[in-house]
């Protein structure tokens, strides 16, 4: 044989040995990865059909994973993983990942009696001693879904087009969290969503998008699970019914993190637009005694830190009823065109000297006819809970407010109110300030019982008390205190301040 026919030989069966070679190598390589990519699922408590790695491509696939810990499931019909990182796994068994895509998951919480007696998944989770890394994380057409403990009752149910994350690490110590790894989330779409607020509300958004630290929402709601007549056969006492929608909410800077297990939210600024809110409440039912806090204590006790520099509400219109007898029409009040801004609205470092104070800035239509403006401020940091709230209401006709006099306090009003100025400050027991109300020809008419036929003796009494001289255009402010029942609301804390001022300035 010659020499170069020699060679060739050679160099062919060269070839072949290295080629059959690769081949074991990849063999055993695909099967070290498979091998580990198995244990690290089974560690985390996790049950799959079929583990299949392409080593020559760096991909692997994990066919209808399920996992489960602590009430916790996550079911998923494929997990593909691209650009696997070799050489960080022979070197450090570490795992890296360039991408990771999964399709169609199912997340399930559930809380589940003895939870904290279940020593076997700790135990085994404390055994996990690789680290993963995965750089790019896309999850397509998922289901998030919460049920209330032992029953297969949602209580929260999400429905996801889309999420994108970088830089995922799953390691021993994020295996013991609530979130058993680390993330940056980049975009997330959900276009329903359902949580169950309580036994008479349900709340839903139409689309949720957060895209960096950009958050919009369409279609917020509110709903009430009955009528108004089937609202008050599920209370015993005074509750009221909620019926709200906002069209959109944005926030354009949010950030969150946990701090000592508590979440915490920045934002710089919040949109609120096109909000229709109706309240309804049932005086028929017992009163609530329980102890209504302050909005200041609310948002300092919140289980949450919380940071709103700038809030913008836009566009909005409230309307409350209140239902006092039986056989006639309930009471209402109405805010129509109203806009807001709020600024300030935190729990966050309550302890330094510069905290800030939150301002509510308000303007709206009272009634759909007088302009109202309000300012309103106070101290979250304040255990007093003090506050200043001030404001100023243009003409309103008489005919207008019956609309809450008449069914609410048998009275039926004529005239009108020219002008009225109000300033109070006070805190979570005791308030005082000074208010004007200017009106002219204002006179009242005490209906019987019926609400119907006026009771001409007591109107003309009424009628007598009522000062409707000339000087009167010209009122003076008259000085107001009022001491707080705590089982009422802020509302009814103002609301008894205005009267008090009203009741003066008539007299």
């Amino acid at each position: 044989m010659k020499k170069s026919t020699k060679l060739a030989v050679g160099v062919l069966i060269g070839i072949g040995v290295l080629a059959i070679g690769l081949l074991i190598l990849n063999n055993v390589l695909e099967k070290k990865i498979k091998t580990s990519i198995e244990d690290n699922l089974k560690k985390a408590h996790a049950t799959f059909e079929k583990v299949d790695v392409k080593l020559l491509d760096r991909k692997a696939e994990v066919i209808n994973p399920f996992i489960k810990i602590k009430g916790k499931s996550l079911k998923v019909d494929t997990i593909l993983l691209n650009d696997l990182h070799l050489w960080d796994y022979l070197t450090k068994k570490d795992i890296i990942i360039g991408e990771l895509r999964i399709s169609n998951p199912v997340v399930k919480f559930q809380k589940v009696r003895n939870e904290t007696s279940d020593t076997t998944e700790t135990k085994e989770g404390s055994e996990f001693k690789n680290k993963i890394l995965v750089k790019k994380v896309r999850v397509t057409n998922g289901d998030f879904r919460i049920f209330d403990k032992d029953t297969s009752k949602h209580r929260l149910f999400a429905s996801v087009n889309s999420i994108n994350m970088e830089n995922v690490r799953v390691n021993e110590k994020t295996l013991k969290e609530t979130v058993p790894f680390d993330y940056e989330l980049i975009l997330l779409e959900a276009d329903s969503l359902f949580y169950d607020l309580d036994e008479q509300h349900e709340l839903a958004l139409g689309n949720f998008e957060l895209n960096n630290e950009k958050v919009n929402v369409t279609d917020f709601r509110i709903i009430p699970k009955y009528s108004k007549a089937g609202h008050q056969k599920t209370i015993e006492v005074e509750k009221d019914r909620y019926d709200l929608v906002i069209d959109s909410i944005s926030l354009d800077n949010l950030n969150w993190t946990v701090q000592k297990d508590s979440l915490k939210l920045q934002n710089n600024f919040m949109d609120i637009s096109g909000v229709d809110f109706n309240i309804y409440r049932d005086k028929l039912l017992p009163d609530d005694t329980t102890t209504k806090p302050m909005y200041s204590k609310m948002i300092r006790e919140l289980p949450i830190l919380l940071q709103l520099d700038s809030i913008r509400l836009r566009d909005t219109y409230i309307k409350y009823e209140e239902n006092i007898k039986e056989d006639r029409q309930p009471g209402m009040v109405e805010f129509s065109n109203l806009n807001a801004s709020i600024s300030d609205l935190t729990n966050i470092g309550m302890g330094r000297e510069d905290f800030p104070t939150t301002q509510i800035n308000v303007t709206a239509d009272f009634m759909k006819n007088a302009p109202l403006d309000v300012d309103w401020s106070f101290d979250i940091s304040n255990r007093n809970d003090r506050f200043q709230i001030s404001g100023n209401m243009g003409r309103l006709a008489a005919e207008q407010m019956n609309q809450f006099l008449k069914p609410a306090m048998n009275i039926e009003a004529k005239g009108e109110i020219l002008n009225m100025y109000f300033n109070f400050y006070g805190n979570n027991t005791q308030a005082s300030g000074d208010m004007k109300l200017e009106y002219k020809d204002f006179k009242v008419e005490v209906l019987r019982k019926d609400g119907r036929k006026k009771n001409k003796i007591i109107s003309s009494l009424a009628n007598l008390i009522v000062n409707n001289n000339s000087l009167n255009k010209k009122a003076n402010y008259k000085d107001i205190s009022f001491t707080r029942d705590k089982t009422k609301s802020f509302w009814n804390y103002l609301w008894n301040l205005i009267k008090n001022g009203a009741l003066k300035s008539f007299l």
